[in-house]
């Protein structure tokens, strides 16, 4: 067991991306679970946040100010007392300001000595068992829980699609990260004949691509339409597969244990991927540029552009349809007996 008992604790997420909460969902859960008698309040941005809402291991989600968010961190922190804080969030001074909040115990950096091939969240866990601010007990596969009468409502909507029913996504917050237009296409042509697959595509920031994709795919393909964050993961929620970016919604759909594949490029899928039985498939793996520890660092991540002389835009190019089809074909093994 831990050595402490604590009443009121404060998990602190604010990078900003919704698969960075995914990422903590593990430690977040771990805490509530080894003291399950406690108010568990986190702190993080939205949208990501809004999937957090219906957890019954989550007391309180709480917004913070995404143009000054070190002042959410100080605005809550006077309001309420916490004797237990952990935060992945070091910038603007926020490890400052936990450790001066007044808690019992703080765990203010989840990123330390990170492992070149252990998962970030795994590796989160392993930080909180040595701080004793959690029990092997707690640790469980995440699960993202959702309102049960909006699943509901969205089975009843795609109802009437063929099976199976898979999501493909190309958006990616950044370029660098995106597999071309042309795979995507080729690849759902590939599970349409296949499977007799109905291909959904998520419209993102970029409604082009999207479009591009489902028209090049033909028959079977259906532009998913933009709405809220969490109409979209219940949506994710009935399907049979997910093929996706390195991206927020490729972890709402493992949180979610839809089985899904995501496509790597600058960052490292043995600290960023997914856990088993889920498919990470890594692009150009012998990249000599390649900062396993922190991708940011990499020439490529801002400018969008691979330096080295290669046939394609970026190293996710260098996953190929065939390479993604062979893994969906022992995801979807049963829909072709």
């Amino acid at each position: 067991m831990t050595s402490s008992t604590f009443c009121n604790i404060l998990f602190i997420e604010l990078l900003g991306g919704i698969g960075d909460i995914f990422i903590a969902l593990s430690a977040i859960q771990a805490l509530a679970r080894s003291h399950s008698q406690a108010q568990m309040t986190v702190l993080t941005l939205p949208p990501g946040g809004k999937l957090l809402e219906s957890d019954p291991l989550i007391t309180h989600v709480v917004y913070a100010d995404r143009s000054n968010p070190r002042k959410s961190v100080e605005t809550l922190l006077e309001s309420q007392n916490f004797d237990l804080i952990v935060s992945d969030t070091k910038y603007d001074g926020i490890e400052q300001v936990i450790q001066q909040s007044g808690a019992l115990h703080c765990v203010t950096n989840l990123w330390r000595d990170p492992p070149t091939n252990q998962l970030v969240s795994d590796r989160f866990i392993e930080i909180l068992l040595a701080e004793k601010v959690i029990h092997k007990q707690a640790i469980a596969t995440v699960r993202l829980q959702l309102p049960s009468l909006n699943q509901q409502r969205a089975q009843a909507a795609l109802r009437h699609y063929p099976r199976p029913l898979v999501f493909l996504i190309p958006d990616a917050g950044m370029s660098i990260k995106r597999w071309s237009s042309f795979n995507f296409i080729t690849l759902g042509k590939a599970l349409r004949q296949a499977y007799g697959a109905t291909l959904l595509i998520p419209v993102g920031a970029d409604v082009e691509q999207a479009t591009e994709i489902a028209d090049g795919i033909g028959s079977n393909a259906r532009i998913f339409p933009h709405g809220e964050l969490v109409d979209l993961a219940i949506a994710l929620s009935c399907a049979s597969l997910i093929i996706a970016a390195d991206t927020g919604l490729a972890r709402i759909a493992a949180a979610l244990n839809i089985p899904t594949i995501t496509l790597f490029g600058p960052s490292w899928h043995g600290r960023y991927g997914q856990p088993q039985p889920h498919i990470d498939l890594q692009g150009y793996p012998q990249c000599p540029e390649r900062n396993m520890s922190n991708f940011t660092e990499q020439s490529c991540w801002y400018s969008g552009v691979c330096s080295l002389q290669q046939p394609w835009r970026n190293c996710v190019d260098d996953i190929s349809p065939l390479d993604v089809f062979a893994a969906a074909e022992s995801l979807l093994g049963v829909w072709g007996e």
